[in-house]
């Protein structure tokens, strides 16, 4: 009987570590949050997929997403800074 409860226990700790591990990426998140707050014509223009946009460490702790679009050469990227703590965009930059 002690044995079937230590089984138990050992299962139980395994499926607890398990769903620990898949956890969602924070910048998967912050891509996220970036993304939505694009007008639909600044969607239109990016170029490949945007779950795969640059994620990099910004100032003051934010994160700058950065989203490759069709006239990048011209005008530049879109740059998004987004605040971890709030999960919200804290600015676009200019572009």
């Amino acid at each position: 009987m002690k044995l079937n409860h230590l089984i138990l226990l050992i299962f139980s700790l395994l499926l607890v570590s398990c769903s620990l591990d898949s956890a969602e990426d924070p910048l998967e998140v912050f891509r996220e949050i970036a993304y939505n707050s694009l007008s639909s014509t600044e969607k239109s223009t990016i170029v490949g997929d945007w779950k795969k946009a640059e994620v990099s460490a910004w100032v003051d702790g934010n994160y700058l997403v950065i989203f490759q679009t069709t006239d990048s050469a011209t005008r530049g990227p879109i740059r998004v800074v987004v605040d971890p703590d709030t999960g919200r965009v804290v600015e676009k930059l200019p572009r």
